[in-house]
């Protein structure tokens, strides 16, 4: 992760406990839940244990995965790494624990026991794993800081929308490597609805500044999404992105620290250190 001088110093303690939640999650916990479910296959052996040892293939994959997932990650993007430790514990319990799991309970009664713990402790691991992959991410990220521009993180900011009926609108600005991208897009049934998506390279951006919208109007009109869904800003912070074609108003949070993350990241781009 690169990072300038000024940003080293206030990302050092993020980024060190950001670690160890990675490591726990990408490789203390997978390990456990590999050994877990090696006892549980044991449980099945019927004489004959290298057959069954295959069933832990997928395990060991998927663990093998994920962690070199992680070391070849760029930019870094905390916001993915929940979903992929939770694909990956799916994988270890869906391929190997519960499937052994009946088998292993498929005899007698008296069988239940010891399977049944283990496959308890399964899932207890498979839960830790989330836990500490959304704690990694909240470590390195939270609260927002304007260095974060400074590293070479993939950083999604909230935009504020509003909307006068009853659609469900998600708003979303995304900075990127060599760009800042935002994208709006109107939630209906399971298809989705209406999406805007504007992507402004740093190549082409003059300036970003913070405004402040009045309380008069209350709602004005920010953009149209395809189908006629008119969305609008309200009063207070918003950003001002000047690019050599376009201008672009968006409602932020907090303009000054979204300003300053994006000039971060733009003059962390022009001196080609990402």
């Amino acid at each position: 992760m690169s990072l300038d001088e000024a940003a080293k110093a206030v990302l050092r303690e993020r980024w060190s406990r950001s670690q160890r939640h990675i490591t726990v999650f990408s490789v203390a916990l997978p390990a456990l839940q590999l050994l877990l479910c090696t006892m549980i296959v044991v449980l099945v052996d019927d004489g004959d244990i290298w057959p069954a040892m295959l069933l832990l293939v997928p395990v060991a994959i998927a663990a093998v995965a994920l962690r070199l997932w992680l070391r070849h990650q760029t930019p870094l993007d905390p916001q993915t790494w929940l979903p992929a430790a939770f694909l990956v514990v799916g994988v270890q319990l869906l391929s190997v624990a519960v499937p052994a799991y009946g088998i292993a309970t498929s005899g007698t009664p008296d069988a239940l026991t010891g399977p049944a713990a283990l496959l308890f402790l399964c899932w207890v691991v498979a839960v830790a794993t989330c836990v500490s992959a959304h704690r990694a991410g909240r470590a390195l990220l939270t609260p927002l800081v304007a260095e974060l521009g400074s590293a070479d993180l993939r950083l999604t900011l909230a935009v504020r929308a509003a909307v006068t009926g009853p659609e469900l609108v998600s708003a979303r600005i995304v900075v990127e490597r060599d760009r800042v991208e935002w994208t709006v897009r109107l939630q209906v049934g399971r298809g989705g609805g209406g999406q805007l998506d504007v992507s402004v390279p740093f190549r082409e951006l003059l300036q970003v500044m913070p405004v402040t919208l009045p309380v008069v109007p209350a709602l004005r009109p920010w953009t149209i999404l395809p189908g006629g869904i008119t969305l609008y800003a309200q009063a207070g912070p918003a950003i001002l992105l000047t690019s050599t074609h376009e201008q672009w108003l968006i409602p932020v949070h907090d303009a000054d620290l979204v300003t300053a993350l994006i000039r971060r990241r733009q003059a962390l781009w022009l001196r080609g250190n990402l």
